[in-house]
């Protein structure tokens, strides 16, 4: 997110480097240790592997089939096009003297002026915030769904009922267990979000914490025993799609007026752009740099889709009972499904102190030009942060919405509209604006504004 990633996203500084958008989730790296082609296409697609992933097939329900293929291909497409851009500008901006190539953030100091430092403030606060109130959610409801698993199994003479489902039931689950559970639902809201305070609140206060970001292979490990476990959920289900029946419980529509929802949720999805030379600076082959930039995006849009695809063609149940998150829609008594989230859980766990860390060096180092300005402030960030992440799990734990809110509106200023500005502004230096590059640059940034316009006309 970004941010996940989800899951956003962005990389961490000098000192760590990590992403998620929604959102957030890499590793270190640091030194003038170059890597090749391979390497850094596969550290897009771990960059950009987030939280948003447990959304996506609900972003397809949102939108309908053929509207989902349409705005995922145009949304790839335009992402891409602004990372080309940021790519092709601080090529031509190395600093002549140090040979530094500048990030986003620089060019647009460079280009447009020091203020646009504020934009860079307010839309990396919203992806990490976004991120690391989406990861608390998820922690919770992955503890709840987990512990409520190990009293299916350890109790296996009890009476479990199975759930009817209901296309107007928004809480409708997949052979949910409803007659009794390990902790009563009421948890969720009320107990389970304040667990994680005193674990939390004293790493948070740390002034390092290598130890987590040495953990980051841990995300990538995560990431594909999900993908193997949607597909073998979706194997198992078959296919369950019907285009023209409309009365039927698998029925499909081509087109839905909230496919915002998709577009918000796919702006954190391949949210990159104020970490690309970060990932690129480190290539072999300089010369190679698009095309892997490409590739990698390539192999993002194709496992967001599979995961979204999979899910919404699979989903044995009405379209309109996949949750935000997905796995909600999996039953107590699935070993799969616990494998799964245990994993993710575990993933969250380490996550969380390397995205709040990254926020809070980020945030210090533009505010105060310090990355630990003392402990009282560092204390009051995170009593902020933890209390918003709270707040959030308790009264909106709403992934799905957290992630698409959050996505539009840092990818219009981020991704969209700042890297067409820093684009002409460049071209227009150089003496070489044409109209027709122009026209494109106006339309992508009036796609990315009406991106996140188009979040609020959707109801919840």
């Amino acid at each position: 997110m970004s941010t996940a990633t989800e899951r956003t996203a962005l990389l961490a500084d000098k000192n760590v480097e990590e992403q998620d958008t929604t959102d957030v989730d890499g590793s270190t790296d640091d030194g003038n240790e170059k890597q090749s082609s391979f390497v850094t296409i596969f550290s897009i697609w771990n960059v950009m592997m987030g939280t948003s992933l447990v959304s996506m097939p609900w972003g397809y329900t949102e939108a309908g089939l053929a509207t989902s293929l349409v705005v995922h291909v145009a949304m790839v497409t335009m992402t891409v096009y602004t990372a080309y851009i940021i790519l092709v500008c601080a090529a031509n901006m190395v600093d002549p003297v140090t040979k530094k190539i500048p990030e986003l953030i620089d060019m647009c100091r460079i280009l447009i002026g020091p203020w646009t430092i504020w934009l860079n403030i307010i839309g990396s606060s919203i992806v990490f915030g976004g991120a690391l109130i989406v990861y608390w959610i998820l922690m919770v409801e992955l503890l709840y769904n987990s512990v409520n698993s190990f009293y299916y199994f350890s109790d296996p003479t009890t009476n479990h009922t199975i759930s009817t489902l209901s296309p107007h039931n928004v809480t409708c689950q997949l052979h949910a267990d409803l007659q009794q559970t390990g902790i009563p639902e009421w948890w969720k809201k009320l107990v389970l979000p304040f667990i994680f305070i005193p674990l939390f609140l004293p790493i948070l206060q740390l002034r390092k914490i290598t130890f987590f970001s040495r953990l980051g292979a841990f995300g990538t490990l995560s990431v594909v025993i999900l993908i193997i476990s949607v597909i073998y959920k979706c194997v198992t289900w078959g296919f369950n799609a019907n285009f023209n029946d409309t009365h039927s419980i698998h029925y499909i529509p081509q087109f839905k007026s909230s496919f915002p929802s998709l577009s918000g949720l796919l702006a954190m999805a391949f949210f990159l752009h104020n970490s690309l030379t970060t990932i690129f600076k480190h290539n072999k082959y300089q010369a190679n740099n698009v095309r892997d930039l490409f590739a990698g995006y390539t192999l993002a849009f194709l496992t967001y889709t599979v995961i979204a695809l999979s899910i919404y063609l699979a989903f044995p149940g009405p379209k309109s009972c996949i949750k935000q998150n997905f796995l909600d829609n999996l039953s107590y008594n699935d070993e799969v499904a616990l494998a799964a989230q245990l994993v993710l859980f575990l993933r969250m766990l380490t996550v969380f102190p390397i995205v709040a860390y990254i926020f809070r060096v980020q945030l210090f180092t533009l505010i105060s030009g310090v990355e630990y300005p003392g402990k009282f402030q560092v204390a009051i960030f995170n009593v902020l942060l933890i209390t918003s992440c709270v707040l959030c799990a308790v009264f909106f734990p709403n992934v799905g919405d957290i992630i698409r809110y959050a996505g539009a509106f840092c990818g219009m200023m981020i991704m969209f509209v700042l890297p067409c500005t820093v684009r002409y502004i460049y071209k227009r230096k150089q003496g070489t604006t044409n109209n027709i590059e122009t026209i494109v640059l106006v339309i992508v940034s009036i796609l990315g504004v009406v991106n996140f316009i188009g979040q609020f006309t959707v109801s919840d």
